[in-house]
């Protein structure tokens, strides 16, 4: 015979993390998109506690860095891949062409280049057809009697 206990277990709510609720994403997005913004004013918005946006905020600019600091590196933020960009190809020597490991360089410098342009709003690539579809449309233009 078969006995079983039930035992009555007090309801306990697991702690549920901000990285698990998607919180501590939107608490990022606003200060990025609205940096004045206050911590608790933050926590009204996304519905969550004030303590719980100073954590994620602390973790995000760092404990020593300043929104300002945020403001500048996104400003910078095409340079600043511009000059990684630059310390990848000049590290390049004739020793490392021998390797292959020179091919990460590259890849990393085109990254750094494609983000950069991106940053920009200058355009990453460049389709040939619409290039030649746009020639073509030039010469019709011109070549139309007026």
């Amino acid at each position: 015979m078969a006995i079983t206990q039930t035992i009555d277990a007090p309801s306990v709510k697991p702690r549920v993390s901000s990285a698990n609720t998607g919180a501590a994403r939107r608490i990022r997005k606003i200060k990025l998109d609205y940096p004045d913004l206050s911590e608790g004013q933050i926590a009204k918005v996304v519905g969550c506690n004030p303590s719980n946006v100073h954590r994620v905020l602390e973790h995000f600019l760092g404990k020593h860095q300043t929104e300002d600091d945020l403001r500048q590196f996104q400003e910078d933020k095409a340079n600043i891949y511009d000059a990684l960009q630059h310390q990848a190809l000049m590290s390049v020597t004739a020793a490392k062409l021998a390797k292959t490991a020179v091919r990460d360089l590259a890849v990393a410098a085109g990254i750094w280049e494609d983000k950069a342009r991106t940053i920009r709003g200058q355009a990453t690539q460049i389709n040939v057809s619409v290039l030649l579809d746009l020639v073509q449309a030039a010469r019709d233009m011109r070549d139309r009697p007026a």
